[in-house]
């Protein structure tokens, strides 16, 4: 018994510090996300705004296949993380209702970031990334199957109370309040302020388009509706403004990498209570 206190010591520290790390490429994400929609509303035809043309630009040199391993690392690290937050509530979130939808906020990003790491694995394997339109294949597929409508339906709906929860954490500034910023100076307490407000509310605005658009592709029968985060930016140049939204966006996606650096530095990780 002795012994196992110091290993499982260890193997905290071990997730914490993984946890740390899969924020520096939650970072790298959002940045070179932000730089694609600039580009975009620019009117460079560089790779499409999303998660996994960011992977796929990684494989083109050696110093990117290397970059590449450490975020395969990093991401599991961050799934391994999630789960932690789920299973041993290191925070405390209780079991009411608020406890158990911060719980579905770990598991949706531990899904989400967890396939972006298959997704590095198998782009190192030479098997590439797949379909840019999986999405819409799964929902024809889907609707295809009785009930399908109803688990299409079912996860746009998820979609949506997940856009909120980011929403809330951004206007409530909860997650900004939690980093250990004492000693820094006012004017980056305002700066990381700022940046948790736009950051968290862009990721939840594109994460609610995806949510809605689940919703019309269920209710019309049409999996052409469900879009992937690209197609929603590339939707805001029709929009009276669409530029300065596609600026917006990519303002707001670059100060959620550098709010994710700021929990990568200040946020208290803990494995346990």
């Amino acid at each position: 018994m002795s012994d196992s206190n110091p290993i499982k010591q260890q193997s905290k520290h071990g997730i914490e510090y993984l946890a740390r790390v899969s924020y520096v490429a939650k970072a790298i994400f959002y940045g070179t996300i932000a730089y694609f929609t600039l580009e975009l509303a620019l009117g460079s035809h560089g790779p499409d705004p999303n998660r996994k043309q960011v992977l796929e630009q990684l494989t083109s040199n050696p110093l990117g296949k290397i970059l590449l391993v450490l975020m395969v690392i990093a991401l599991t690290g961050h799934t391994l993380w999630r789960g932690v937050e789920i299973w041993a509530d290191p925070y405390q979130k209780g079991m009411g209702p608020g406890g158990w939808l911060y719980r579905l906020n770990y598991l949706l990003s531990g899904i989400t970031y967890g396939s972006l790491g298959l997704t590095a694995g198998k782009l190192l394997a030479g098997q590439g990334s797949g379909q840019d339109n999986q999405k819409q294949i799964w929902a024809a597929q889907l609707l295809h199957w009785e009930g399908g409508k109803g688990v299409i339906i079912g996860i746009g709906l998820i979609f949506l109370i997940w856009a909120g929860l980011q929403v809330y954490k951004g206007l409530s500034g909860t997650v900004y309040q939690s980093l250990e910023l004492d000693t820094k100076p006012g004017w980056a307490r305002g700066f990381l302020r700022i940046s948790g407000l736009m950051g968290f509310v862009t990721v939840g605005a594109s994460l609610a388009g995806t949510g809605w658009y689940l919703l019309k592709g269920a209710w019309t029968e049409n999996p052409r509706w469900v879009k992937n985060m690209d197609d929603l930016i590339k939707l805001l140049q029709g929009l009276p403004g669409g530029w300065w939204l596609q600026v917006g966006v990519a303002l707001g996606f670059f100060l959620m990498g550098v709010f994710m650096l700021a929990m990568a530095r200040y946020f208290p990780l803990k494995a346990s209570e």
